[in-house]
């Protein structure tokens, strides 16, 4: 498993510069400082490649207030880890197969209520539930508004525990312990795409080549291994 240092000292390595180190991911200056830049942004554009990575999903958990209807993933705590969610990128309403994917039950009755919630566009949810009188109930919608707040409708009559699952935003490597959270056989990814980075830098044509030949490689395995399969669409007749 490595970490941000390692990360840092084998892309200086494979890219064939002269020396030792880095000794710390900061203080560096010259070479040394734009490797960790490297590696630290290459992190970065391989979790943004595909928006529905499978390490970066987690669930979610927020007991109602009675009478809002809006959550924001500040106030949404993370079921896996314990935690308020910090680091956020989009809630996930519907599973792989297209079906629902945020459910809801009376907290005073118990799971065995639970219900999955009916995702619906922010238009038509709008068109229901945001204009004229409402009365408070037990929500049946969700939605997501333009500011990216989960949207119950109708709004709680009471506390109702909502749980679900959602994409987290991209890690950024700190320290010199951080690790990259996906799986630790494609960490040589990163290097890889430093690699490019200094090649261009650099104009080292060949450190580029083989960045793009060894990471082409191992990005369609992380690929394969952690984006959701492909589900087949029900028959139109």
């Amino acid at each position: 498993m490595a970490t941000f240092l390692g990360l840092c000292s084998d892309a200086r390595r494979e890219c064939g510069m002269s020396g030792t180190g880095p000794t710390a991911v900061t203080g560096q200056v010259g070479d040394l400082e734009r490797i960790v830049n490297w590696v630290k942004n290459s992190w970065t554009e391989v979790q943004n490649r595909h928006a529905d990575w499978l390490w970066l999903r987690s669930t979610f958990t927020v007991n109602t207030v009675s009478g809002t209807d809006s959550y924001a993933f500040g106030v949404v705590t993370d079921s896996r880890l314990s935690a308020v969610i910090s680091r956020f990128s989009r809630w996930w309403l519907y599973d792989i197969d297209g079906c629902p994917n945020v459910k809801s039950y009376l907290t005073s009755a118990g799971v065995s209520g639970e219900k999955y919630l009916l995702p619906l566009p922010w238009a038509s949810f709008r068109d229901l539930y945001k204009r004229g009188t409402q009365t408070n109930n037990a929500p049946v919608h969700v939605t997501v508004d333009p500011q990216r707040n989960l949207i119950l409708g109708p709004k709680p009559s009471g506390i109702y525990t909502i749980t679900g699952e959602y994409q987290m935003s991209a890690q950024v490597l700190a320290a010199d312990a951080d690790t990259p959270e996906m799986p630790s056989q494609f960490h040589q990814l990163i290097v890889y795409e430093a690699m490019k980075k200094y090649g261009g830098f650099k104009s080292a044509s060949e450190v580029s080549a083989r960045g793009i030949m060894e990471g082409n490689k191992l990005m369609r395995q992380l690929e394969n291994n952690q984006r959701p399969e492909c589900a087949l669409a029900e028959p139109l007749v």
